[in-house]
């Protein structure tokens, strides 16, 4: 998921992107209005997270509210010191979405934003790249593919470990207590894997250790 965030403040707009880069949402983020118009009309996001007072020619609202007449509706929240009601009344009236009053919690503003994005049941590891748990299928921009379930559980086990390096027999033992395959099949499993998300994703064989997933 693509986030257009715009806020002024470094250290708020630093903490704020750890937080959403950590469960994989990738941001772009920009301190002026004028930028974050620019932006705005050059890609498509899933999402604005946009601060009111902000550098630039127009303001957070007047930004928001010209996105809405050129009929952009990708949900947008504001994120702002401006707390009185009235200010509330007219960021609505420009179009938002939500409203959040600084200071904020971090995991409020997590909840209120997962509220907005549009509903899934893919793991998004990249703009390109997704997991389908549900459908047992990944995603290579945009395009669903079939792959053996017994190849994507292991795909998945590797997904949601991102960066960890795990053992061959340990995925065995945890995915295949009760029928275990050989070492072998493994290997072939993951070669399969390889060749399905070649380009968008890799699997690197740390020799000795194990495997660990990585997104390109």
């Amino acid at each position: 998921m693509k986030i257009l965030f715009m806020e002024d403040d470094k250290n708020l707009a630093q903490s704020v992107i750890e937080e959403l880069e950590d469960i994989s949402y990738e941001v772009s983020w920009v301190s002026s209005s004028d930028d974050a118009s620019e932006l705005s009309y050059d890609e498509k996001f899933d999402l604005y997270l946009f601060d009111v007072n902000v550098e630039g020619d127009i303001d957070g609202f007047e930004l928001l509210e010209s996105l809405r007449e050129s009929g952009d509706k990708t949900p947008a929240l504001f994120l702002t010191s401006l707390n009185q009601i009235n200010d509330m009344k007219k960021g609505f009236k420009a179009g938002a979405d939500d409203y959040i009053k600084k200071p904020f919690d971090l995991d409020e503003l997590l909840l209120r934003i997962e509220s907005k994005l549009p509903k899934t049941t893919a793991l998004q590891l990249s703009n390109r790249f997704a997991i389908d748990s549900v459908n047992k299928t990944i995603i290579c921009d945009d395009n669903a593919i079939n792959i053996p379930v017994k190849e994507f559980s292991i795909l998945e086990y590797l997904c949601v470990n991102l960066h960890q390096i795990n053992s061959a027999q340990d995925i065995i033992n945890i995915l295949y207590s009760d029928n275990p395959i050989t070492i072998a099949t493994f290997r072939t499993y993951i070669k399969n894997i390889k060749r399905h998300i070649e380009g968008y994703a890799e699997i690197e064989n740390v020799k000795g250790v194990g495997y660990r997933f990585k997104v390109l």
